[in-house]
């Protein structure tokens, strides 16, 4: 299946099991490949930003209007390093072309004042398989330390998969649905206040996204077997400690690592990339 973003020649899947996924982005000229990481990422922006309904029908004379647009939605504040926009939008790049969802809601599209930042799942997702249907609810995390970021995702699977949360969120985003959405029934019943419990845990995964800082790349500037095993050692640890801190649960859950040299750096030229946007 072609992938929306089109990022297989920048991202790989080096490990993809059913409750566990870690991407790996590849070196060029003995240095990370951080600038076309930032293009793919950069890449989902504009159906991040104004919803993925409605860039079905946006005429050519309004794309420049629209990127503007898109850009100054995320945020127009110079303190962005504690923000969680762009570990969204890594979520949203994963999801789309790694998981084959398609976007049902955009909390971003509806926000109603400029940096303010907005609560609730990151990522609100669908896929379709024949009959078989499920809700996407992601959380991401964009940490300078791995561990870090994982211990904080699985506290908030902890507090998000309380009753009480789901039915909260389930409130605000059936309200939101777009009419075009496949299925539309389906979701509105799966998140109608009279659904059981039982149905709405069959009914929903949970992709856990933590981009992080890896010591990986203070040792490794090529591809070679040390580095690829390192990476595989890096990343069963995460998992590891991700299993000794999450809540027991029936809910499928997906942790998903992405190891990068420096979030700080990440942060810097996609606020640069942004900014920039917001001036054309």
């Amino acid at each position: 299946m072609p992938r929306p973003f089109n990022s297989e020649l920048v991202i790989e899947e080096k490990i993809s099991e059913a409750t566990f996924r870690a991407y790996h982005v590849g070196f060029d000229q003995n240095k990370f490949r951080l600038l076309p990481l930032l293009d793919v990422i950069m890449r989902v922006l504009p159906e991040f930003a104004l919803g993925y309904h409605e860039g079905e029908a946006i005429p050519l004379n309004e794309v420049v209007d629209k990127l503007r647009e898109a850009a100054t939605t995320v945020y127009t504040t110079d303190k962005y390093s504690n923000r969680g926009e762009f570990g969204e939008l890594i979520l949203h790049l994963l999801l789309r072309d790694f998981c084959n969802t398609i976007p049902l809601v955009s909390k971003i599209y509806f926000k109603d004042a400029l940096n303010v930042a907005t609560h609730g799942f990151d990522g609100v997702h669908v896929t379709i398989e024949g009959d078989k249907k499920k809700l996407w609810l992601g959380e991401s995390k964009l940490y300078a330390s791995g561990e870090q970021g994982i211990k904080s995702l699985a506290k908030d699977l902890r507090n998000h998969i309380k009753e009480d949360y789901l039915r909260q969120e389930f409130l605000l985003i059936s309200r939101k649905l777009p009419k075009t959405i496949p299925a539309i029934e389906y979701w509105r019943v799966l998140m109608s206040r009279h659904q059981t419990l039982d149905n709405i845990y069959n009914g929903i995964c949970i992709p856990l996204v933590c981009t992080y800082s890896s010591d990986l790349f203070a040792s490794h500037t090529n591809e070679t077997k040390q580095y690829i095993e390192q990476f595989m050692r890096e990343c069963d640890s995460l998992k590891t400690i991700f299993e000794k801190h999450k809540v027991a649960t029936n809910i499928d859950v997906i942790l998903m690592l992405l190891p990068i040299p420096d979030k700080n750096e990440l942060n810097r030229e996609m606020d640069k990339r942004l900014k920039g946007l917001q001036q054309i």
